[in-house]
């Protein structure tokens, strides 16, 4: 319940702290919890004791599951069925409009199970999304030898992803021989399916004719994750310094007024041990944001890939200014993201009280049995 705690290496504080573990850590209990001081371990092994006053004593909870209905539907996971009962709710209650669709991808990345997978190789307008493998053709280009790397193009290519700025992003589609000499290199990597990329963004920022799928913009985070980035041609250190650099730029805090769907404003957006590497992306009709989320747990630090978009595809019937849309919409991808942050966090037993109640809602509402229908 403290800010941080102090493991120390006996239970007594006239000995040094082995360890200072900052809010939100998860530790594994080796003593009776009845006395004054706790004897812990910590993810890393190591083991020590700490205050009890100042920590939660949890028991880990499943969730509901029913297995006659779920083996018989075709639900990736309990966590894809709790989000179509939810969007099934937002449409029947009109806080969506029906063609108002999401496309949605994620990807446990312990082990690698793909949880929840709806539209994901549908094709959409990607807006600034598509930034992240124009940065990744950047990359090869260089560790190929093709671009040599200037501080101007390091700027640049921080701008583009921190800040999201298009005039910075049109100068490095430049460098890489324009947006034809950008498909056909991706293409050669065989991770996108329906990347398509055909303008540079226009002065106001809007463009409709670029395109991509969750699939595809889920499979470039997976492999910078797993540091596989440049490609099995070249070596693993290639490719760890080549996934550290795009990770760096994708953590890296933008203006404070373009808030992220997956993270800010949710109810663990204030968790500080939770990280987040994203690129977010919005031009009307769509809002989209990729990233990878890491959380703490009692069995160490765990991460899971999230890629959303909320797609109108006939943008035009959107009344008013695009922002109400987009803030309406933007909404309903922060509840699904805290669905999902509850579903991983229980997945490895980590202490958690965000979006649980409404996963488990969901969820029973989703798997639980339905009466036969009958006809005379």
């Amino acid at each position: 319940t403290a800010s941080a705690l102090n493991l120390r290496s006996s239970p007594n504080t006239k000995n040094s702290a082995i360890k200072v573990l900052p809010k939100g850590t998860h530790l594994l209990s080796l003593s009776a919890s009845n006395k004054k001081w706790l004897k812990v371990r910590i993810p890393q092994g190591i083991q020590g004791w700490v205050a009890q006053e100042h920590v939660k004593l949890y028991l880990p909870e499943g969730l509901p599951y029913y297995a006659g209905k779920f083996n018989s539907t075709p639900f990736t996971s309990s966590l894809e069925a709790s989000i179509l009962q939810y969007m099934k709710e937002t449409y029947t209650k009109n806080k969506l409009k029906r063609n108002d669709k999401l496309s949605i991808v994620v990807q446990d990345l312990t082990t690698g199970e793909l949880l929840v997978s709806l539209r994901a190789r549908q094709s959409v307008k990607s807006a600034s999304t598509i930034k992240v493998p124009i940065l990744h053709a950047y990359m090869i280009q260089r560790f190929k030898g093709k671009i040599r790397e200037s501080s101007n193009h390091k700027k640049l290519i921080e701008e583009m992803i921190r800040f999201s700025s298009n005039p910075s992003t049109n100068t490095i589609i430049k460098l890489l021989g324009g947006t034809e000499n950008i498909q056909l290199l991706l293409d050669n990597t065989k991770l996108y399916k329906e990347l398509s990329l055909t303008e540079t963004i226009p002065e106001d920022g809007r463009t409709y004719q670029n395109k991509i799928s969750a699939a595809d913009l889920n499979q470039i985070f997976v492999n910078i994750w797993f540091k596989r980035v440049i490609g099995t041609k070249y070596s693993a250190q290639v490719n760890k310094t080549a996934a550290k650099e795009m990770l760096y730029l994708l953590a890296l805090p933008g203006h404070a007024w373009l808030k992220d769907r997956i993270k800010a404003d949710t109810c663990f957006a204030a968790n500080k041990s939770v990280k987040l590497w994203d690129k977010t992306g919005f031009v009307k009709g769509v809002n989209g944001n990729a990233g990878i989320v890491e959380i703490d747990t009692p069995h160490g630090r765990r991460a899971y890939s999230l890629v959303m978009f909320m797609e109108r595809e006939d943008y035009q019937t959107i009344e008013g200014d695009a922002s109400h849309w987009y803030e309406r919409v933007s909404l309903h991808m922060r509840k699904i993201s805290e669905i999902t942050f509850a579903f991983i966090s229980n997945r490895y037993e980590s202490y958690n009280e965000c979006g649980r109640s409404q996963l488990i809602r969901y969820a029973k509402l989703a798997l639980a049995p339905r009466p036969l229908q009958v006809s005379l």
